[in-house]
C-alpha cells in the first residue's frame, strides 16, 4: 500500500498566509532578492517515489532540514519494491508521468530503464562541489546508462561480503582473523572440532544459492564468471576456485552444508556450529541480535581474506537514485538527489547494515560511535579495495538457470573436499549449459552487450 506523507504543515501555512498580508518594510526588496539568490527553487514542489523503509528512513529523518534548507516541498510516495518497480514502469510508459526523483536498483532496472530513455543522464550536474563525487568509491559499470558512458544514478549503499567470527575462540586459541586463503585454512584446521559438535566455517553450499557467495572466491583465483561473451567458469583459474570452496566447505563445514542459505548462515552461527562464517553485510543485524543470537556480544567483523589477486569482495549497489527524463524540476531534483546521498543520511543508514558508498563516512563521528570499530575497518577496507569484477552473479538473462548449471559443479567438489577426479569436468558441463543459455537469448560471444 502506497504511503504519502505531504510534509506542509497548516501552521507554516498560516505564517506564509500571514506574511502575504503584511507591508514589505524598507529594506524588504533586497532582502527578498537575496533569499531568493541562496533559495533559487523555493516554491517548487518534488514529486519522489521511494522504496518502504531501509534508506527511505534516512530521507524522512533530515526531509524536514532540506526543506528548510532549499524551500523545496516534497511529496514523498513509499512503495514495497515490487510496487515501487511497476509503479515507475507503469508511469513511464505512459509518458505522462509526474515523478521527479525515483529510487531504483541498478543489477534490475538500470538496463532496461536507460534504454527506455527514462533515467537524466547526470554527467553536467557530477561538478556540483556540494556532491563531492570524487568521494564515491561504487563500482561505475553498475551506475552507468546501458552502452554509454553516463552516469545515472547516484549510489545510495552497497552490499558486500564480510567474515565473522567468534571472538571468545579465537581469543582461546590465540588467533587473529585469516587476511588470505592459506591462512584461511590453517585457523579453520585449529578451529574445526566435529567431536565437540564445533565446525570452524560455513558458506552457503545450497545450490542456486552458493554462486552469490562463492564470487569472491572465483575472483579472488582470477575466474570469473563470463568472459567476453562466453562463460569462463571452466577456465583453470576458475576451477582453482571451484576447488578451494570445495576444499573449505568439504573439510571444515558442518553437516547439512549442502542446503545450506542465508537462512541457515544465521541459524548455524547463533548455535554456535560455526567459528566462522563468510556472507553478506546484512547477517550483521541478525548474529548481533541479544533476542535471536546466543553468542550476540561474541562476533567479531573482519574483511575477507585476500585471494591470490588480491581481496575480491564484489560491491553491489543495492539501491540507487536517478532523476526521471520526463521531469519538469530537473535542477530542483537535482538539489534532493544531493540530499539523499549525502553525508547525513549516509550516516543515519549506514550502522543500520546500508554501507553508504562515501569514503568519508568511516571517519564520521555518527558511523564511529553507533557501530563496533572492527565492522567500521572491515566495512572501509572493502569499501576501498578494487575488483575484477563488481558483480556477484554471472550477467545473462538467464541467470537463476546459470546459477543452478555452475552450482552443480561447486556442490560436487564440496561433497569430494574439493578432490573429485571429475571437477574439471563437471565445470566443463556447466560452461557449455551457460553458452547455451547465452546462445538462447542471442547473448553469445560479440552479442554480449553486459
Amino acid at each position: 500500500m502506497k504511503k504519502v506523507i505531504s510534509l506542509l504543515c497548516a501552521g507554516s501555512m498560516m505564517l506564509g498566509l500571514a506574511a502575504c498580508g503584511q507591508t514589505t518594510p524598507s529594506g524588504g526588496a533586497s532582502s527578498a532578492a537575496g533569499s531568493q539568490a541562496e533559495k533559487p527553487y523555493a516554491g517548487t514542489t518534488l514529486r519522489v517515489v521511494s522504496m518502504t523503509a531501509q534508506v527511505s528512513d534516512g530521507i524522512q529523518e533530515y526531509l524536514s532540514d532540506f526543506e528548510d534548507k532549499t524551500g523545496i516541498k516534497v511529496n514523498l510516495e513509499l512503495y514495497g519494491e515490487s510496487e515501487l518497480r511497476q509503479k515507475t514502469t507503469t508511469e513511464f510508459l505512459s509518458g505522462s508521468s509526474t515523478i521527479d526523483v525515483f529510487l531504483l536498483s541498478p543489477l534490475q532496472d538500470m538496463a532496461p530503464y536507460s534504454k527506455n530513455g527514462w533515467i537524466e543522464p547526470l554527467d553536467t550536474y557530477l561538478d556540483d562541489p556540494e556532491l563531492n563525487w570524487s568521494d564515491f568509491t561504487a563500482p561505475k559499470e553498475q551506475i552507468t546508462l546501458s552502452g554509454t558512458d553516463s552516469i545515472g544514478c547516484l549510489p545510495l549503499y552497497s552490499s558486500v561480503q564480510l567474515m565473522y567470527y567468534r571472538t571468545d575462540l579465537f581469543e582461546q586459541k590465540g588467533l587473529t582473523p585469516p587476511t588470505n586463503y592459506e591462512e584461511l585454512l590453517q585457523v579453520c584446521e585449529k578451529l574445526n572440532d566435529p567431536s565437540n559438535n564445533l565446525y570452524a566455517i560455513a558458506c552457503r553450499g545450497e545450490k542456486i544459492a552458493l554462486t552469490s557467495q562463492f564470487s569472491p572466491f572465483l575472483f579472488g583465483y582470477g575466474g570469473s564468471y563470463i568472459k567476453d561473451g562466453k562463460s569462463n567458469i571452466a577456465s583453470a583459474e576458475s576451477v582453482d576456485a571451484i576447488k578451494f570452496y570445495g576444499k573449505l566447505l568439504g573439510k571444515y563445514g558442518p553437516p547439512g552444508i549442502l542446503t545450506t542459505g542465508y537462512s541457515q548462515m544465521t541459524q548455524l552461527f547463533n548455535s554456535g556450529t560455526v567459528a566462522m562464517a563468510i556472507d553478506a553485510n546484512a547477517l550483521y543485524a541478525t548474529l548481533t541480535d541479544k533476542a535471536e543470537s546466543a553468542y550476540y556480544d561474541k562476533v567479531g567483523v573482519a574483511p575477507i581474506p585476500e585471494g591470490p589477486t588480491g581481496r575480491q569482495s564484489y560491491k553491489q549497489v543495492v539501491w540507487g537514485s536517478s532523476i526521471y527524463s520526463g521531469s519538469k524540476n530537473k535542477d530542483a531534483a537535482w538539489e534532493f538527489m544531493k540530499f539523499v546521498a549525502g553525508s547525513d543520511v549516509a550516516a543515519y543508514i549506514t550502522p543500520k547494515g546500508m554501507p553508504s558508498f562515501r569514503s568519508s563516512i568511516w571517519n564520521d563521528s555518527r558511523v564511529k560511535d553507533a557501530m563496533s570499530a572492527d565492522m567500521v575497518k572491515a566495512y572501509s577496507v572493502i569499501n576501498e579495495s578494487d575488483t575484477t569484477n563488481p558483480y556477484g552473479l554471472p550477467r545473462l538473462t538467464s541467470v537463476t538457470e546459470a546459477r543452478d548449471a555452475i552450482g552443480e559443479a561447486v556442490v560436487y567438489s564440496i561433497e569430494t573436499k574439493g578432490e573429485g577426479k571429475e571437477i574439471e569436468a563437471k565445470a566443463k558441463t556447466a560452461a557449455d549449459k551457460v553458452d547455451q543459455l547465452l546462445k538462447n537469448s542471442n547473448e553469445y560471444g560479440d552479442k554480449y552487450s553486459y
